[in-house]
């Protein structure tokens, strides 16, 4: 009877064993296929976000190059109120004409943190980018949102004042650069008739205390705005950079 209940002890014993070696085997077998799971929507997640960045790139590089014409063009305005003699119409026209573009970046959004994918995302470096990243995009923001109020709120009412709003809005709907940055396509030139009897002389205009002002306005904030578009871009080349190394070759 001893023999016989050590064989059956050890049988039982043996069939414990083999019902937990299989289990962990089950449970490293699924352990495995999530693992691989996480890995191709990781690779998934990271091809999108080296779609997005790229665009993003883009974008960003084009408000900057907008922001700088502005710049210019109101560092001449500002040159023509110091030195107001002999100022053509045309001359101050156009540059007053450039000061009313207002770019605006508007990234591609994704909801990495929110839905917790940013986890999946083995990379610490990268994935402390990508969280700061959201912030980063507010900072400039508030500054652009400064010149656009100022745009609705003083630019636009003075050159209505001035009476060069038509043909201002004519030369942006005939400047190819500034169709690039807000549309696709083709498109039809809304104003016919770009030139207005009703504008002022370039003397006139330069002599309204407002204009300086506004000048003013325009190259210290959109200079504001691109020095936090290069702490942006800058982000970005580093983000695409370690996208790149974390993407597997197929």
């Amino acid at each position: 009877m001893e023999n016989k209940t050590g064989k059956y002890l050890k049988y039982a014993i043996g069939e414990i064993v083999l019902v937990m070696v299989g289990i962990l085997l089950a449970l490293q077998v699924n352990n495995w296929n999530e693992v691989r799971k996480d890995s191709i929507k990781e690779q998934q997640i990271l091809k999108q976000l080296t779609e997005d960045y790229n665009s993003n790139l883009l974008q960003l590089e084009q408000k900057i190059a907008h922001r700088k014409k502005i710049i210019e063009a109101a560092t001449k305005v500002l040159q023509y109120i110091d030195e107001p003699l002999n100022i053509n119409n045309d001359s101050l026209y156009s540059q007053l004409n450039v000061m009313i573009g207002n770019p605006t970046f508007k990234p591609i959004e994704n909801n990495l943190v929110n839905s917790g994918d940013i986890l999946l995302i083995k990379n610490k470096k990268l994935n402390q980018l990508l969280t700061t990243w959201p912030s980063n995009v507010i900072h400039i923001k508030e500054i652009e949102n400064i010149w656009n109020n100022k745009m609705w709120e003083s630019v636009i009412p003075l050159f209505n004042n001035f009476g060069i709003l038509r043909e201002g809005f004519y030369k942006w709907w005939n400047d190819e650069q500034n169709i690039k940055w807000v549309l696709e396509g083709t498109f039809i030139n809304p104003f016919q008739k770009p030139n207005s009897n009703k504008a002022l002389k370039a003397s006139e205009v330069l002599e309204t205390k407002e204009l300086e002002g506004i000048a003013s306005i325009a190259v210290s904030v959109n200079y504001a705005a691109n020095l936090q578009s290069q702490v942006l871009r800058k982000q970005i080349l580093e983000i695409l950079e370690l996208l790149n190394n974390e993407i597997s070759e197929e």
